[in-house]
């Protein structure tokens, strides 16, 4: 009888297309025949493998704009199965193993962990009729079983242990901070903040007072979140790319207020993957943005002494901390959103910005109402924008909120996930944005449920 090795190459392709990576490798030590044909040149093989276990980049690559695509292409035409399967397990074990030198220095680790995220897609499950994703489970399940797992979203090259952390570090006793928020003007890796975002909310930085003061070092500091960046979080450079620092602070104040209010934002790597809401949400296949709808969300602010005050201290140069002072919300805001073709919103000087924006799909505009206000409170109208942000990948909006027919507010939100993704996070700030006017962060969702009970009511 001929041995599983003795088959022939096409037979045996098919027959190892069955098996996941592990045995596929022990398979390739039972003899030197069968080593040789699972060596790393074997593409057709290892890419069966790799699809055991993650999500087919390929699917995530066509739902990118042009432009997006266009960057990605070098990478595409050089992708190695077995390479990339290597490199993304090889990162999970590091961490799963709690590799005490691997994890000094994250960068490849958390790195290899965002690609799997920015490769990661929706299917749809035909038995479970549900939508899923191999490759958020596969994260999830690693910090689920990790040791210590929040470390690699908060340690920024070093131990959390080490008794070389800088004195101000090891005089505190809420550390760890969060990688962006080490220090109020310490310059951190996109990877690093970005990772945070998508991984959401962690008990850390929860528990921590020093973590929450950084956050706000950055959120309610004039000279980072002024005209400069479009007053939103963006790159101080008019480049219109998103300020990932900024934002990663945003997100942290506003997981912390959603907490407190007992709302559940949609957090963690599932919500910000492309198209988390599903497409047959959406009545207009204009709607590229998925505007129309039902968004849920609040802002924060700080005491506008304090504001004021830890400004001009920043000015002087004398350290002030945020941590101690007290950070209301306003109310839940219900917003219901509609698409909109007037041409006075696209004349609206309100609603033009001087930053660019990627031309991959058309800026969309919207107008809408907020439901849901006590009696005896004024009317709010909504109206805004929303478009691409250089590079094609992010979302940015700009929402203008009116009272009583008056304009008061303007907030400046991004995307981070993409297009149809979870949660638009950003600043507010006075429509008007007079000087050392209040400025603070706000976060809205898109409300699947509400949108879809909304549409079922519609006669149309």
């Amino acid at each position: 009888m001929a041995t599983l090795a003795e088959l022939t190459p096409e037979i045996l392709d098919i027959v190892l297309s069955y098996l996941g990576p592990q045995d596929i490798t022990r398979f390739g030590r039972t003899s030197q025949g069968a080593n040789a044909f699972i060596r790393p040149s074997n593409q057709l093989l290892w890419r069966s493998a790799f699809l055991h276990i993650f999500d087919d980049p390929k699917v995530a690559w066509e739902l990118l704009q042009p432009v997006a695509r266009a960057a990605n292409r070098a990478r595409e035409s050089v992708w190695d199965w077995h390479y990339e399967l290597k490199r993304r397990c090889t990162a999970r074990n590091a961490v799963c193993d709690g590799d005490t030198t691997a994890l000094t220095d994250p960068t490849g680790v958390v790195t290899t962990f965002l690609d799997i995220f920015e490769t990661a897609s929706y299917r749809t499950d035909p038995i479970l009729m549900r939508r899923s994703s191999l490759n958020v489970d596969f994260l999830n399940n690693i910090f689920e079983v990790a040791p210590r797992p929040e470390r690699i979203v908060h340690d920024y090259h070093r131990d959390i242990d080490s008794a070389s952390l800088p004195l101000h570090f090891m005089a505190d006793s809420s550390r760890p901070l969060t990688r962006a928020n080490l220090w109020r003007r310490t310059l951190v890796p996109d990877w690093a903040s970005k990772f945070h975002i998508f991984y959401g909310a962690t008990k850390r930085e929860g528990d921590s007072v020093r973590a929450k003061a950084a956050a706000r070092a950055l959120v309610y500091d004039w000279s980072v979140t002024g005209p400069a960046s479009d007053y939103g979080p963006l790159k101080q450079d008019q480049s219109g790319t998103v300020n990932w620092q900024v934002l990663e602070a945003i997100t942290s104040l506003m997981n912390r207020i959603f907490d407190t209010i007992g709302l559940t934002i949609p957090m963690g790597f599932k919500s910000h993957i492309p198209y988390y809401v599903s497409r047959q949400t959406f009545r207009n296949k204009d709607d590229w943005a998925g505007i129309t709808g039902s968004w849920v969300g609040t802002y924060a602010f700080l005491d506008y002494r304090a504001l004021v005050h830890y400004n001009f201290a920043n000015h002087l140069e004398y350290s002030m901390d945020l941590g101690a002072d007290q950070e209301a919300c306003g109310d839940v805001m219900r917003l219901k959103l509609e698409l909109s073709n007037d041409e006075d919103l696209r004349n609206d000087r309100k609603l033009i910005t001087r930053m660019p924006s990627c031309t991959d799909l058309p800026t969309l505009y919207f107008s809408g109402s907020s439901s849901g206000r006590p009696i005896g409170r004024p009317s709010i109208l909504v109206r805004g924008c929303a478009s691409l942000v250089p590079g094609g990948k992010q979302v940015r909006w700009r929402f203008i909120i009116s009272y009583a027919g008056a304009d008061q507010w303007q907030l400046e939100g991004i995307q981070p996930g993409g297009i149809c993704s979870g949660a638009v996070y950003g600043l507010w700030s006075h429509v008007e944005h007079e000087e050392h006017g209040p400025v603070g962060p706000f976060c809205y969702y898109f409300d699947s449920a509400a949108s879809i009970r909304g549409h079922c009511l519609d006669p149309e």
